[in-house]
């Protein structure tokens, strides 16, 4: 039983959106708390590597529209450890993002409501649950029932909170920008390169001195704030027209998430002493907004709904994630398949839901968001970098694949098996995603620790249950069944002689998509008999004229994004045909049928063109032709 999709395109932006464009309400702060007044730099540097990793899904999630994401790829690119490795990595950070998330979600609310700061639950042995993990609990749990009932509801949830925080950000900004926006300020931080002061949670490298130590922890922080864009592609199986809505929703989060991050670090650096900042790490924005001139206090208020708004939904968009995520590993046979049941009334992966949810509650109660922060992005930044080595295998290994997006300037190089394509935008992605892991990796002493210990207890469950159900650890069977949404295809179109160009376009540009890469084929009859050479002149002059019309007729379907050539061949119209299908280069004849009234040529023609398919089944292809 397969999921339903239900999700369209503002649905599947908001996913994406709503998991990375809250993520600034944490981040603010933190960021330049060990940045210093160089944040804006910070987070710069993070979003020219986030702007890869989004393309990198745009490309490659509507191409392999599954639930997985990265770890479908990283399986279809390479092999089942690698998948499982993948999606390992990734579903920590989905784990720790509905902690995270939730947890802030409650700051905020307890800012709203002062009277929910008393609450607290005490536990034998002198513990006590606060009132920040105790609501954040309360919101995870009702996060867990949303999802169990199905994506319908959590989609239409997210896409109404998204809308709300986007409105209220570009309020905040309008107005920050017009009236307390300091330029002399802003220059003057900016060049405040790092914390000078040494911090505890900083492991320290030797070869640099105490501010650059802490600022390239504040980017490795700042690329936190980019974390989620994955959850449009988790979503993939339920999102109408993937092939057309995952691009653009992909694209527009790369966009709309730039801005945001950017314009608040600048905003924020030319309004308060970034030390002040950084002290607020709690509500960075809300303290940010108070400074205001105008509406200051009373803007904060609305500020503070927002951020609990967005990180409600990107909380949400976790739970979605990890359960759907868990739910392919399940499907692909890296993780037991009874994580893969869909629930029959409800058809979503109940059980990922309630087991990873649960896992959420449980990471909420102390209520420390600190310390989850700084566990978070080990496991993305890792499965991001996977992500830029699928990206460049794939575009090797699977050329004769259709991809309904495909990032723009490549790198073309000739090899024995043709042309191999290397997208410079992924090469780009590699060496960033695999600088920000390492400097993960050497700056954050828990989330080295904890990343590792996570990788490492995946990889005894991974080969346990390999072994239990007697399947190879390095095994390239499962690649097979990460089947893409279409391959590339070649048309032989049909064109009559002296046809109308332009109907024959639109006749063309409604059958067909960019899949298929298209030839257009004429066909000038010889009679039995050419009697001088005046007949031969006249049917060198008719192929010129029709060899014009049809490349005209190519350049404008390659202006259109086709791939397109032409031919005009001179001859008995069934043997052209025949020799064209068993040359063996083209996949399908295509013929344009015209409608009722036909003339007693083209009953002729159509007898043909139907002894033809009698003779080569499947290999015609009719579609109508337009009105002109």
């Amino acid at each position: 039983m397969g999921l339903k999709r239900e999700v369209g395109w503002f649905g599947s932006f908001a996913m994406g959106y709503g998991d990375v464009g809250a993520d600034i309400f944490i981040a603010l702060g933190i960021v330049t708390l060990y940045a210093g007044g160089a944040s804006p730099l910070a987070f710069l540097a993070a979003a020219l590597v986030y702007i890869t990793i989004g393309l990198a899904y745009a490309e490659l999630a509507p191409t392999y529209p599954y639930a997985g994401g990265v770890q479908v790829y990283a399986m279809r690119a390479t092999n089942s450890l690698v998948g499982f490795l993948a999606g390992w990595a990734i579903m920590l950070d989905y784990s720790l993002c509905i902690s995270l998330f939730s947890t802030a979600s409650a700051g905020y609310l307890k800012y709203l409501f002062p009277e929910l700061r008393t609450l607290s639950v005490k536990l034998p042995m002198g513990l006590e649950i606060p009132s920040l993990g105790l609501i954040a609990a309360g919101l995870v749990a009702f996060l867990i029932a949303l999802n169990y009932i199905g994506i319908k509801y959590s989609a239409g949830m997210i896409s109404g909170l998204v809308l709300v925080g986007l409105l209220v950000q570009s309020a905040v900004l309008a107005l920050g920008f017009s009236t307390s926006f300091n330029p002399a300020l802003f220059t003057s931080q900016l060049a405040e390169l790092g914390n000078p002061q040494r911090l505890s949670e900083v492991g320290y490298l030797g070869i640099l001195d105490t501010r650059m130590n802490n600022f390239l922890y504040g980017v490795t922080l700042a690329m936190a704030s980019f974390i989620g864009i994955e959850s449009i592609a988790q979503a993939a199986e339920e999102t109408r027209r993937p092939h057309r809505w995952i691009p653009r929703a992909a694209k527009l989060c790369v966009v709309a998430v730039f801005l945001s991050v950017i314009l608040f670090s600048v905003l924020s650096v030319g309004v308060l002493d970034w030390r002040e900042l950084g002290e607020s790490y709690e509500n960075p924005v809300a303290v940010l907004v108070s400074r205001f001139p105008i509406l200051g206090e009373q803007l904060s208020m609305l500020v503070s709904v927002a951020a609990f708004v967005l990180c409600l939904a990107s909380a949400n968009t976790g739970v979605i994630g990890v359960s759907r995520l868990t739910a392919s590993m399940g499907k692909f046979n890296l993780l037991p398949s009874w994580l893969y049941h869909i629930h029959p009334r409800f058809r979503t992966p109940t059980r990922t839901i309630l087991i990873f949810g649960l896992v959420g509650l449980l990471l909420t109660l102390p209520g420390d968001i600190p310390l989850l922060a700084s566990l978070y992005n080990f496991g993305a930044s890792l499965s991001y970098f996977l992500l830029m080595v699928s990206l460049l295998m794939l575009r090797s290994r699977d050329r004769e694949v259709y991809r309904p997006w495909k990032i723009p300037f490549s790198i073309r190089l000739r090899s024995k098996n043709g042309i191999v394509e290397i997208p410079i935008v992924g090469l780009l992605g590699l060496i960033g995603t695999s600088a920000i892991w390492t400097l993960v990796v050497l700056l954050h002493p828990a989330g080295r620790l904890f990343g590792f210990l996570w990788m490492l207890a995946g990889l005894l469950v991974y080969v346990g249950f390999r072994k239990i159900s007697r399947r190879r650890l390095l095994s390239r069977e499962e690649r097979s069944l990460v089947v893409p949404a279409g391959y590339r295809m070649r048309v032989a179109i049909l064109v009559r002689p002296f046809d109308n160009p332009e109907t024959i376009l639109r006749s063309i540009l409604r059958a067909l998509d960019k899949r298929f890469s298209l030839k257009l084929v004429s066909v000038i009859d010889l009679p039995e008999k050419i009697s001088n050479d005046h007949g031969l002149e006249r049917i060198s002059s008719l192929k010129a004229e029709v060899e014009e019309m049809l490349a005209s007729m190519a350049k404008a379907l390659r202006s259109r994004g086709f791939e397109a050539d032409y031919e005009v061949k001179v001859g008995d119209f069934a043997e052209s045909l025949e020799e064209e299908i068993m040359k063996g280069d083209v996949d399908f004849i295509a013929y344009i049928v015209r409608g009722f009234g036909k003339i007693a040529r083209e009953k002729r023609l159509d007898e043909k063109i139907h002894s033809i398919m009698l003779k080569h089944p499947g290999k015609i292809m009719l579609f109508k032709r337009v009105t002109e």
